[in-house]
């Protein structure tokens, strides 16, 4: 039997702070979401991600988003915490600047949306949309230029750990457009 999903009278986005640090940690629940990744995957390095285990990949969100630094939006359904998209410059993932399929296209300084979550009780309501919508008010706000994501041509059921980095669907209906194919996945950008 599927779960209904919660029906939301009023949706929010805020940027992850330190003042909503609790907010993040209820979102992800107590093993850090998505096999206790905390939305480290992309921030570390595949060694320094395996040897910091779930404690070190919240220790880092932690310790940047205590820093100042906002990694992401926050979604409220009627003030509860329901999702989350990370973006951030590309610089700051260090994944990235060793990925093949992942790397550079260009020179040109961009900023990647690289991760949504959605609490099981809130899919299925068109929230990704949201958040990517919420992603690109935020990064308008900072001055971004161009913003990149690599998201999946979902079709059919796929898990949502899968979908992490987004259903391209959702990206060309905000406009972005591709500007590069890496074997089966797409580089899409918005010129902000």
């Amino acid at each position: 039997m599927v779960k209904k999903a919660i029906q939301v009278n009023y949706w929010e986005f805020h940027p992850l702070t330190a003042a909503r640090w609790d907010d993040f940690e209820i979102l992800f629940g107590p093993n850090g979401a998505c096999a206790g990744c905390w939305c480290a995957w992309f921030l570390m390095t595949n060694r320094e991600y395996t040897e910091a285990k779930k404690e070190g990949h919240k220790e880092l969100v932690r310790t940047l988003v205590h820093s100042g630094v906002e990694p992401g939006i926050i979604a409220y359904a009627d003030g509860v915490p329901a999702g989350w998209v990370a973006l951030a410059p590309r610089e700051r993932y260090k994944r990235l600047a060793t990925s093949k399929q992942l790397g550079a296209v260009d020179d040109k300084p961009v900023w990647v949306i690289s991760c949504f979550f959605i609490h099981r009780d809130y899919r299925r309501q068109g929230l990704m949309e949201k958040l990517l919508a919420a992603a690109v008010q935020y990064a308008r706000g900072l001055g971004v230029k161009t913003l990149e994501a690599f998201p999946l041509d979902v079709e059919g059921k796929m898990s949502s750990i899968q979908m992490y980095t987004g259903k391209s669907s959702v990206f060309y209906k905000l406009g972005f457009n591709e500007v590069a194919r890496r074997n089966y996945r797409p580089i899409l950008r918005l010129e902000l």
